[in-house]
């Protein structure tokens, strides 16, 4: 079967990101996973006014789609409940499928963030899901989608930030608030002492868990 993971933004490069991250999970799935980006969107997803631009966008991609499942990477969200509403397949949104994984690893999750509107986005998101309690700290590096996405350029600050949230705010576990940040994974995981989440590794971890197990009908 065939799982589309829809980068929503226009970056080559953020793709091109995404695609190296979940390599390892196309190496044990016997599914096709396919990346793909969103030639019309803006080149990052960073205020509220762009998640309400790519959100219908994300919708159409979906509708017209043959894919079997879909992940959405972008870790505001965009248009998944809506292609939840309007497609029987299953559609996992990364930033929820990395908020139910860091719920297994550990009491309390922190989250490195772009900036401040993405911490305000993050915040309502979190609420809606009931999982406020569990949040630890949400911190921003405060950069673009594609400095986040620089290794050389961003990981010093993101190292910095998550170590923050490790030793002082009570973070059993991190996530990666961006669809773009998966490569800093290694490292962090490495160096931080605690789990560190790619959050378009869970959610494609979880679009192949929803197809082996049949949980969803094609339609």
């Amino acid at each position: 079967m065939k799982i589309l993971v829809l980068n929503p933004n226009s970056s080559a490069k953020v793709t091109e990101a995404i695609a190296a991250s979940i390599a390892p999970l196309q190496a044990v799935t016997k599914h096709t996973i396919v990346c793909d980006r969103l030639p019309d969107a803006p080149i990052g997803i960073e205020t509220d006014e762009d998640v309400a631009l790519v959100a219908p966008m994300v919708v159409d991609a979906i509708a017209s789609s043959d894919a079997d499942a879909f992940v959405v990477a972008c870790f505001s969200d965009p248009g998944v409940t809506a292609s939840r509403a309007a497609t029987s397949r299953p559609v996992v949104g990364i930033a929820e499928a990395a908020y139910y994984a860091a719920l297994q690893l550990a009491p309390r999750f922190g989250v490195v963030s772009l900036g401040a509107s993405s911490v305000a986005r993050h915040a309502a998101h979190i609420e809606r899901l009931g999982l406020t309690a569990r949040l630890a700290a949400d911190r921003a590096v405060n950069m673009s989608v594609a400095e986040a996405n620089d290794l050389n350029l961003a990981g010093t600050s993101v190292a910095r930030t998550a170590k923050v949230m490790a030793e002082t705010d009570g973070a059993g576990v991190v996530i990666l608030g961006c669809a773009g940040m998966g490569g800093h994974r290694p490292v962090l995981q490495q160096e931080l002492g605690v789990p560190v989440v790619d959050p378009v590794q869970a959610a494609v971890a979880a679009a192949i868990n929803a197809l082996d197990l049949q949980y969803f009908a094609k339609g």
